[in-house]
C-alpha cells in the first residue's frame, strides 16, 4: 500500500511543470481519495497523535454563494483545487488561502432545469498534467487549465440531454483517460459510464450498467448476459444502476471498478415483474481500463428494492488473510455489510454486518449471496420495517483505511425504515404531478425510529482481517456526518454535522483534538505539505441530502445564516475564525393575515410540493439542511406575484431552477400550501 501511494505521488509530481514546481513524494493530495487506492490515507507524519493538540487554524476562505460543500480539496504543488455547489470550481493558494481563480458553470445558459435533480451536491474534481476536470449537473465534462481556470475542452456526456439525469460525482483520471457517470435512477434513466481522452475530450469507450431494449440489440456480451436476469419490459423504465459517485482505478490489474446504484423504480416487482437479480444493479463491476470491456462483477444486493446502492467508496489494499497476501477491494456498503473482495477474480472473501441489519441474516461466503430474512421483501405482505434505512449504514461520505493500523474508519448511521409498495392510485397521482409517466420509486418509504438509539451515528474502526469492530465513537445527536481522513501520524480526522472537526487516535479511538468550525460538515478532509509544513484542509458547508431529511438532520443550520468556508489547519497556527451565526431552531414564519387560504388548493399543493420542492426546501415545509430557504420564512414566498415570478423564471445563478412547466393552477396550489403551512406554524408553534 505504501509503495503504491509513493509511486502515485512520484508519477503525478513529474507532470506538474505546467502549474508549479514538482512536490516531493507524498506531500500532495492529487486525487479524490488521495491516491489510486482511494484509501483517504496520507503518509505524512508531522501532525501526529503526540502533537495534534498544537493544531490550529492557519487560514480560512469564505465562499459567498455556496451552500452544500461535499468535496475533499485536492492539493497539487502549492495549489488547492475543489468544487462547490453544483460544480463551481476553485483554485486557491495552499499557503495563504488567496483565491487564484474560479470557474462558474453558468447554468442560466446551460440546462437550468437540471438544477432540480441533485440538491446542490457535488463531490469533487480530478487533476492530471496541468488540467482540472469537473463534471457539472447538466452533463458537461470540462477540462480546465489548472493555471487559469479557462476551459480547454468540453464533452457532452449525456446521450439524451433532456433525460432526467445529472452529474454530482467526481471524475477519475487514469492512463490518459477521464471517466464520469451520473445520477437519476429514480427518474427513468439507464446507467452508464463514459471514458474520454484526457487531452482532447474524445469519447474512448462507454459501458452500460443495465441492459437496454433487446429489440435494439445489446452493446456487449455483458449486456446480453445481464438481460437474462431481468424480466418483463424492464427497459421502458430505464432500469437505473447509475454510477453517481464511486469509481476506483486499479493499476495492478489495469482495471476500473464501478460502484453501481439502485434500480429504477425501487420496487422490483414493478421494475422487473417476476423477479431476477437484475445485473448490474447494486454491484461492484470490474472493467478493462483500456477498452471498457467487462471483466467481473460482484452484486452486493441482488434484486434490490430497498435503495441499497453499492456506490460507497471502494478501497484497494494488500492484506494478509489466512497466511497469504491478497489484493483486495473493500467497501462498507449502504446495506450494512462490510465486504472484502478478491479483486483479481471478483470473488468474495468475507462480508460482515457493521451496523444493525435485519433485511438479511448474513452473507453466504460460498455463494456470495445474502441470506434474506423472511420479512425483507414487501411485494405481498405490504410495508415492512427493516434496518438499515434508505440513508444506509454508510453512505457516500468516504471511509478511510490506514495500512499501519490495518483498520478502516467508517462514518456509520443507525436507523430503521418502513417500506412497502405504493398504491396504484398514489403512483398515478405522483406521475401526473411530475408530468411524466414514470412511476418514480413505486414504493412508500419512511424513516422510522424504533430502537432507542435509532437516529444516532458513529465513527467505527473496523478490522477487515479479524472481521470485527476495534473501537467506535458514538454520536447520539449528529446523524449526517462527514467522511474520514487517516494518516501515518496515527490519526483519524472527521467533521461532524454539529460543526466540530475532530482528531482521534487511530489505534484507540481516543479524542485528541477538536475545533468548532461554525457549521456542519459533510465533506472529508484532505492533507498536504508545503515548505516542510503539514496542513489539514476541510470544506465546511452542511446541506445536500440533509435538506430533505426532516428533523433527524436538523442541526440548526439555516439558509444563508452561516458562511461556507474552506478551513486549513497547521501546527502552532492560531488564526481567529471570523464570527458566524450560532445554530437556530426557532421558526420565523411570515404571514399575510389578509390572505384567504383556499384549503382545497392547499391540499393539492401539498402533493405538488412533495414531488417538486422537497429535495431542496425540505419535507413538509421543514427546511433543515440549509441548501434552500424554509419557504415559510421567505419574503419571496409571502406574496403571490413574487412567488409566481420565481417559479416562472427561476434564479439559476442562485441554484433555483425555473418551473415554467407548471400550470398557473399548480403554482397557486403550491402558494396556498406554503401560506397555509406558515399560518399553521404561527398559530401552533
Amino acid at each position: 500500500m505504501l509503495h503504491l501511494i509513493m509511486l502515485t505521488a512520484r508519477t503525478i509530481a513529474a507532470c506538474l511543470a505546467l502549474v508549479a514546481a514538482p512536490a516531493a513524494p507524498n506531500t500532495d493530495w492529487p486525487s479524490y481519495g488521495g491516491s489510486e487506492s482511494e484509501a483517504h490515507y496520507s503518509s505524512l507524519t508531522a501532525i501526529n497523535a503526540r502533537d495534534v493538540q498544537r493544531l490550529g487554524l492557519a487560514w480560512s476562505l469564505d465562499l459567498p454563494g455556496e451552500r452544500t460543500l461535499e468535496a475533499p480539496p485536492l492539493a497539487v504543488g502549492s495549489v488547492l483545487y475543489f468544487s462547490g455547489t453544483y460544480g463551481k470550481t476553485y483554485a486557491v493558494d495552499g499557503r495563504t488561502g488567496r483565491l487564484l481563480w474560479t470557474f462558474d458553470p453558468d447554468f442560466a445558459n446551460h440546462a437550468p432545469e437540471k438544477l432540480r435533480l441533485v440538491m446542490g451536491a457535488h463531490r469533487g474534481v480530478a487533476f492530471w498534467r496541468g488540467k482540472v476536470y469537473v463534471g457539472v449537473v447538466d452533463g458537461r465534462l470540462l477540462a480546465l487549465d489548472a493555471a487559469t481556470g479557462k476551459p480547454l475542452w468540453i464533452a457532452h456526456t449525456f446521450e439524451e440531454p433532456g433525460a432526467r439525469q445529472a452529474i454530482s460525482g467526481a471524475p477519475r483520471v487514469f492512463d490518459g483517460k477521464v471517466i464520469i457517470g451520473f445520477g437519476g435512477a429514480e427518474y427513468g434513466t439507464r446507467g452508464y459510464v463514459s471514458a474520454f481522452d484526457a487531452n482532447t475530450g474524445e469519447l474512448r469507450w462507454r459501458f452500460y450498467t443495465v441492459p437496454g431494449d433487446p429489440a435494439k440489440g445489446f452493446e456487449s456480451d455483458a449486456m446480453r448476459l445481464a438481460a437474462g436476469t431481468w424480466h418483463g419490459p424492464w427497459w421502458q423504465w430505464g432500469g437505473g444502476g447509475t454510477v453517481w459517485d464511486s469509481i476506483t482505478y486499479d493499476p495492478a490489474f489495469d482495471r476500473v471498478y464501478l460502484g453501481t446504484g439502485n434500480g429504477g423504480p425501487w420496487n422490483s416487482e414493478v421494475r422487473s415483474p417476476g423477479g431476477g437479480d437484475n445485473w448490474f444493479l447494486c454491484s461492484i463491476v470490474a472493467l478493462d481500463a483500456r477498452t471498457g470491456a467487462y471483466r467481473w462483477h460482484y452484486q452486493t444486493t441482488p434484486g434490490d428494492e430497498w435503495d441499497f446502492d453499492a456506490t460507497e467508496n471502494m478501497v484497494l489494499a494488500d492484506l494478509r488473510i489466512d497466511g497469504r497476501p491478497r489484493k483486495v477491494l473493500m467497501q462498507a456498503n449502504k446495506n450494512g455489510f462490510f465486504y472484502v473482495i478478491d479483486r483479481a477474480k471478483g470473488t468474495l472473501i468475507s462480508a460482515d454486518a457493521f451496523t444493525k441489519v435485519t433485511w438479511a441474516e448474513r452473507i453466504d461466503v460460498n455463494t456470495g449471496r445474502p441470506v434474506e430474512t423472511t420479512t425483507a421483501r414487501y411485494e405481498k405482505d405490504g410495508p415492512v420495517v427493516i434496518w438499515p434505512a434508505i440513508a444506509g449504514g454508510h453512505n457516500f461520505q468516504p471511509m478511510s483505511f490506514n495500512p499501519a493500523t490495518g483498520l478502516a474508519y467508517i462514518p456509520t448511521m443507525k436507523l430503521a425504515m418502513s417500506i412497502g409498495p405504493q398504491s396504484p392510485e398514489a403512483r398515478e397521482s405522483l406521475a401526473r404531478d411530475q408530468r411524466h409517466d414514470f412511476p418514480v420509486l413505486a414504493v412508500s418509504a419512511k424513516l422510522a425510529s424504533v430502537d432507542p438509539d435509532d437516529g444516532s451515528a458513529g465513527l467505527l474502526a473496523w478490522d477487515p482481517i479479524a472481521r470485527r469492530k476495534r473501537w467506535e465513537v458514538h454520536y447520539p445527536h449528529a446523524f449526517w456526518n462527514g467522511g474520514t481522513l487517516t494518516t501515518a501520524g496515527n490519526l483519524v480526522f472527521q467533521g461532524l454535522a454539529s460543526g466540530e472537526l475532530v482528531a482521534y487516535d487511530a489505534t484507540t479511538g481516543q479524542s485528541l483534538w477538536s475545533f468548532n468550525c461554525g457549521l456542519g460538515i459533510v465533506a472529508a478532509p484532505s492533507t498536504y505539505e508545503l515548505d516542510g509544513v503539514q496542513y489539514v484542509a476541510i470544506l465546511v458547508g452542511y446541506g445536500g441530502s440533509a435538506g430533505n431529511g426532516g428533523r433527524l438532520f436538523d442541526m440548526g443550520w439555516r439558509f444563508g445564516e452561516q458562511p461556507r468556508r474552506l478551513l486549513v489547519f497547521a501546527l502552532d497556527r492560531h488564526t481567529a475564525l471570523p464570527a458566524t451565526a450560532p445554530p437556530r431552531f426557532a421558526l420565523r414564519a411570515l404571514d399575510d393575515p389578509h390572505l384567504a387560504i383556499d384549503a382545497s388548493l392547499a391540499a393539492k399543493g401539498r402533493e405538488l410540493y412533495h414531488s417538486t420542492c422537497t429535495g431542496c426546501h425540505g419535507g413538509a415545509l421543514q427546511g433543515t439542511g440549509s441548501i434552500a430557504p424554509d419557504l415559510r420564512e421567505s419574503q419571496l414566498a409571502l406574496q403571490w406575484l413574487s412567488f409566481n415570478a420565481v417559479l416562472q423564471s427561476g434564479i439559476p445563478s442562485a441554484g433555483m431552477p425555473r418551473y415554467d412547466d407548471l400550470t398557473e393552477e399548480d403554482m397557486r396550489a403550491l402558494f396556498m400550501y406554503v401560506r397555509a403551512g406558515a399560518r399553521e406554524a404561527l398559530q401552533h408553534p
